[in-house]
């Protein structure tokens, strides 16, 4: 026997026609009522309420109940679901590298430098961050002098194992992911990333120890800062003032 579902509630959302209007978005909901004919009909509507956003929000994704919860520092921004972007950071560290065949370079432990990470379901970005420390918005970025990685800052991640979600949990996933890849080839010239010399003495001289410490000076700047990279991906300030959804402050809770 088939259960027939009935219409409740509608929720309409509203914007200006011309995309660059400085016109909010704005979302009302509707009770439903089924007239005498057995049509839907709405009742006037009302602005959404916080409250109301967040009941809908834990109803259609479960995983936002859960309220607490370890927020890994190196977490610097992420889209709302599951395809992302993911931003993220990873501090210098000392650990192996692995190159294949074909790079004509030994495998060894060196200094990685400061990365920034985005990754999507489909795509790994890759940065150097130019500042000590966890980055701000106003940090610039370096372009990474790394094998497998092209002039667009693109990862071809080759047959390494991607997670398939872009979730804050995901983080220490896309970080294996990058560190253990096999670094096979080069994908953009050594002028478009590097000041001066190549990729391939960079790396063997990290390797050899004939450099004990990254060389961030030989790097060629990317262009933009970290606050400039949200912007690029749609997470920044200006891309958020446009998508301001109209609410009402009532039932918010204190902070």
């Amino acid at each position: 026997m088939v259960n027939p579902l009935i219409p409740k509630i509608a929720l309409l959302y509203y914007t200006a026609d011309q995309p660059d209007s400085p016109a909010i978005d704005y979302w009302q909901i509707h009770n439903i009522f089924i007239d005498e004919k057995g049509i839907p009909q709405l009742k006037a509507g009302e602005p959404v309420k916080r409250k109301t956003l967040e009941a809908l929000c834990q109803t259609m994704l479960p995983v936002i109940n859960r309220r607490l919860g370890w927020v890994d520092p190196t977490l610097l921004a992420y889209g709302w679901g599951i395809d992302g972007p993911l931003i993220f950071w990873c501090p210098p560290v000392r650990k192996p590298m692995y190159f294949g065949k074909s790079a004509d370079l030994k495998s060894g432990v060196v200094e990685w430098p400061s990365l920034i990470l985005v990754a999507r379901p489909d795509s790994l970005l890759v940065f150097v961050s130019g500042g000590d420390g966890r980055p701000e918005l106003k940090t610039p970025l370096l372009k990474s002098p790394f094998y497998n990685v092209n002039a667009q800052h693109e990862v071809c991640c080759g047959s390494s194992q991607i997670p398939d979600h872009c979730w804050p949990a995901a983080i220490p996933g896309w970080t294996t992911a990058f560190y253990q890849s096999a670094f096979t080839h080069t994908n953009a010239e050594d002028t478009a990333v590097l000041k001066k010399g190549t990729m391939r003495q960079l790396w063997g001289d990290l390797i050899s120890g004939k450099r004990k410490r990254f060389p961030y000076q030989l790097l060629k700047p990317a262009g933009f800062t970290v606050g400039g990279l949200l912007e690029r991906i749609g997470l920044g300030e200006s891309e958020r003032r446009h998508s301001t959804t109209a609410i009402t402050d009532d039932d918010c809770p204190d902070l």
